[in-house]
């Protein structure tokens, strides 16, 4: 399993290389804007708007970017051999969504400890908690929700992450439905983001049945519960497709 994951690592290398020099370069704004140029508000507006952008759009980019490989694993041979290892589908597949859920956790972490640094350097600098985000307000045009920091924002984060997995496994799911039904096909590729979209909704559905509660921390540990038994049952019912139904 270890050596499918450094596999699966090795072949998403460059994209992460590529959102680090972004990130870089959002940073050096930021700091310019901060230290060295503090007439011009537009520079310290730009390296947090970067930040922000780098995150949220690094993030989305690492999941799709995994569903691009895994159909292409299926519909081209240059993974050909990797389905001719002495292993079986669900480790295949589940090297990718480790791998996936991994490299989301180790995203998520880098830029909260980007966020850490950067406000305790804007703290240090503009001498308050509160005067530092009200700075936020006024350049960035940023709202901060002061009751979704601390433990509840971690929730918060832990539930992203949750349906953020799910969402792949989603992915995974339709992508494996599509190879297997119309494998060849001209359409194949719309036919599974259709599958994709159909199956987004049903999990949805089925997630809005979960009973309510009067503490919305509980609401978000039952979601997250929801969403892992979710994801648990998709994985399950594609790496059987993949056992038995597919042919790469």
């Amino acid at each position: 399993m270890k050596k499918l994951m450094k596999y699966e690592w090795k072949k998403s290398l460059f994209s992460k290389y590529v959102i680090l020099v972004f990130t870089a370069l959002a940073e050096i704004l930021f700091l310019v804007g901060l230290f060295i140029d503090q007439k011009n508000k537009l520079t310290l507006t730009l390296g947090i708007s970067g930040l922000f952008l780098c995150a949220a759009v690094g993030i989305v980019f690492i999941g799709i970017e995994s569903l691009l490989t895994f159909s292409k694993d299926l519909s081209t041979k240059q993974s050909y051999m990797l389905f001719l290892t002495p292993r079986s589908s669900y480790q295949i597949l589940g090297s990718k969504v480790m791998m996936n859920a991994l490299t989301l956790l180790l995203a998520g972490v880098f830029f909260t400890l980007l966020a850490a640094f950067d406000v305790s350097v804007m703290v240090a600098k503009f001498g308050g908690l509160k005067e530092m985000f009200r700075l936020l307000e006024t350049f960035a045009n940023i709202q901060i929700d002061w009751n979704q920091l601390g433990p509840t924002g971690i929730l918060v984060f832990a539930d992203v992450l949750v349906s953020w997995l799910m969402t792949i496994v989603i992915g995974d799911l339709a992508i494996v439905l599509s190879a297997t039904l119309f494998n060849g096909k001209k359409f194949s590729r719309l036919i599974s983001f259709v599958l994709f979209i159909i199956l987004s909704i049903l999990c949805s559905r089925i997630l809005t049945l979960i009973p309510g509660s009067d503490s919305q921390t509980m609401k978000y540990i039952l979601v997250m519960a929801g969403g892992l038994v979710l994801t648990t049952v998709m994985y399950a019912i594609t790496g059987w497709i993949m056992e038995k139904k597919l042919s790469v």
